[in-house]
């Protein structure tokens, strides 16, 4: 259910964790309600650290399905003989160690969701296994000869571009088109800029309740920071941050000096000079002199009279310093 929030985050939604006000966002809410409402696959694209599997989680809650079991399996954190075992149990005695059945995530995931994380890493062996039990929806365990039956809805989440990858034959493309039932794309936080206040704070009061500390606010300068970063870890990497903020600051509001050092090294716009300490008089007064010339195009009278000089003086400047022109 998307609910709208509380006063920190007046004007924004949310489900569950998933917290938004951006138009980008507001479609993505838009297609869990109408994926909740099917029991197609869906396959959540974006970017590592934007929330694939909290979108996941939120499909699964708000559908029928909901009161059975949500069964999250990373693929890309197994190693290729270790997927079918994790994906579909085995029998004892299936291979050296297996000294009992064991069950796996598919049938623990009976009667309700089934979210395979990073799908496309996922070896040809085990894709066309998965595809069959999608198909059949039933499976034998490893090293099995019964076959089990379950009700097991399907989604999946990639960072990966599949259909490249069906094109180089690497990801198949029939296992493709039956997981891509309905497709979620989540951007980037790059892409809703709008929500970084809102996550922020968000998680600024999550760290204050986890670590006891009563941190008010961000300063307008870590704020402008937040914005105006790239991102590239996405959600993830805005939690940590906030993170290492709410602990190491002993003020109530965090400033820049509590963020991470590649947020203090920001780029300087095109119309700003910025000089390092230990810069000569003469190397910046000759800079300086550059950059206005170009600015101006190389209108030495408006330059001059930037500068606060005259034509004259800065035609001494630009002989002395062995500016070119």
């Amino acid at each position: 259910m998307i609910e709208e929030k509380n006063d920190r985050m007046e004007g924004a939604f949310s489900m569950k964790e998933i917290i938004g006000k951006s138009e980008p966002m507001m479609e993505v809410f838009k297609m869990i309600r109408l994926a909740a409402e099917t029991d197609l696959s869906v396959m959540v694209i974006g970017e590592s650290g934007t929330g694939k599997e909290l979108v996941a989680r939120a499909i699964h809650n708000a559908s029928v399905r909901r009161k059975g079991p949500f069964i999250p399996v990373n693929i890309g954190a197994l190693t290729p003989d270790l997927v079918s075992n994790e994906l579909f149990g085995h029998e004892r005695g299936a291979f050296t160690g297996a000294h009992a059945q064991a069950s796996g995530a598919f049938e623990r995931a009976d009667g309700g969701t089934l979210f395979l994380d990073e799908i496309g890493t996922m070896d040809q062996k085990t894709q066309v296994t998965l595809l069959r039990a999608i198909e059949d929806k039933a499976f034998y365990r490893v090293g099995g000869k019964d076959l089990i039956h379950v009700d097991v809805r399907i989604l999946c989440a990639t960072n990966e571009d599949l259909q490249a990858a069906v094109q180089k034959e690497t990801f198949r493309k029939d296992l493709y088109f039956r997981l891509e039932g309905f497709i979620i794309r989540l951007p980037s936080l790059q892409e809703r800029k709008e929500d970084i206040p809102l996550l922020a704070r968000e998680f600024l009061h999550e760290y204050n309740e986890k670590y006891k500390k009563s941190i008010t606010e961000f300063s307008t300068e870590a704020l402008d920071l937040f914005v105006n970063y790239p991102w590239p870890g996405n959600v993830r990497e805005l939690k940590n941050v906030i993170q290492r903020a709410v602990l190491l600051t002993p003020r109530n509001v965090i400033i820049p000096e509590y963020l991470p050092r590649r947020f203090q090294l920001k780029s300087v716009p095109n119309n700003k000079i910025v000089f390092d300490v230990g810069t000569s008089l003469g190397d910046a007064e000759k800079t300086l002199i550059i950059r206005t010339l170009k600015d101006r195009k190389g209108n030495k009278t408006a330059t001059a009279k930037i500068l606060g000089i005259s034509r004259r003086s800065l035609y001494n400047k630009i002989q002395q310093l062995n500016i070119k022109v």
